[in-house]
């Protein structure tokens, strides 16, 4: 029997629900795995749209009733629905986040408790088109060599959850720091503080004090960071070598990014800066980071200029 994948994804923002039947599919187990095409469908979404949803992928269990009808009269009684006859069945219950796989021709009802929320609807027919590329043409993510990517997206997906922009773009630049590339220093710059750091073991080897081993221990962890290029670079370095544009388009932006990357540190250490400066940031570590994790996930396409919608 024919088995059909059901998804419900709630994101912030422009309220956006997917449950919706996927497709058919011959077996559980295909249906099984078609999860991550899903997923690169829901990604494009976000990055396309500007729409973040939590990235809940668990399978939930569909509880079944023993007389679907009259499990379909206590349910509109408990909500106070009319009951209209002859009545749909209900052949099953299941909570409204994660996924679910179901028999073909099931009716399936999501239930969800939470905070209370506002909900402004779009059209299926806007995003059925970018969640068909994403399904059709992203890669699916491997869990062991695509880790930096998968904590990228999940940052990026956070940042629409924050309400102040500098928090958003804090948000953004850290979505850009993890999947740069870390490197070594120059052999020449790595083989002083190596001589250093023998120093530093040999006093902590002889410490006593908790303070003293702790400090010591710090400045060791501090000496191997320092034998890698900074964060800065490596980002800038990033934008130089994966960013889908023209060679004097990605100098620019990656100019851009690291302008960005300079006010990130103002923001951190001093709090307060210029609210255009802080606008332009924002858009530029945003607009970054929908390109390079299109990029990430083979989306060829450039992603669109509309702004992230609120409600």
């Amino acid at each position: 029997m024919a088995r059909s994948v059901g998804t419900s994804t709630t994101p912030c923002w422009s309220s956006f629900t997917v449950r919706r039947q996927t497709r058919d599919f011959a077996s559980e187990a295909e249906a099984e795995a078609f999860l991550p095409q899903m997923k690169g469908g829901l990604w494009n979404i976000a990055i396309e749209h500007n729409i973040a949803f939590k990235p809940y992928f668990e399978r939930r269990t569909i509880t079944r009733p023993e007389d679907p009808e009259q499990a379909a009269r206590n349910l509109a009684k408990s909500f106070g629905q009319p009951i209209k006859e002859p009545i749909e069945p209900v052949h099953g219950l299941t909570e409204e986040e994660g996924y679910t796989i179901f028999r073909s021709g099931d009716n399936i009802r999501y239930v969800a408790m939470g905070e209370v929320t506002a909900h402004v609807s779009t059209g299926w027919e806007y995003f059925s088109r970018t969640l068909a590329e994403g399904i059709q043409n992203a890669r699916p993510l491997a869990e062991a060599l695509d880790a930096d990517l998968a904590t990228a997206i999940d940052l990026y997906l956070a940042g629409f959850y924050e309400t102040s922009i500098r928090a958003r773009f804090l948000t953004f630049i850290a979505c850009l720091e993890v999947p740069a590339p870390v490197t070594e220093r120059h052999a020449a710059a790595v083989q002083a503080p190596s001589h250093f750091k023998r120093q530093v073991e040999a006093q902590l080897a002889e410490a006593t004090e908790v303070e003293e081993r702790d400090a010591l221990e710090a400045l060791l962890r501090e000496i191997d960071f320092k034998k890698e290029i900074s964060i800065r670079r490596r980002v800038r370095r990033l934008v130089l070598s994966e960013a889908p544009l023209a060679e004097n388009a990605r100098a620019d932006l990656a100019k851009k990014v690291v302008e960005s990357y300079d006010l990130r540190g103002t923001v951190v250490h001093a709090g307060a800066v210029d609210s255009q400066a802080l606008y332009e940031a924002h858009e530029t570590a945003l607009k970054t980071a929908k390109l390079l994790l299109r990029a990430r996930l083979g989306l060829a396409k450039q992603p669109s200029d509309e702004p992230a919608m609120a409600t």
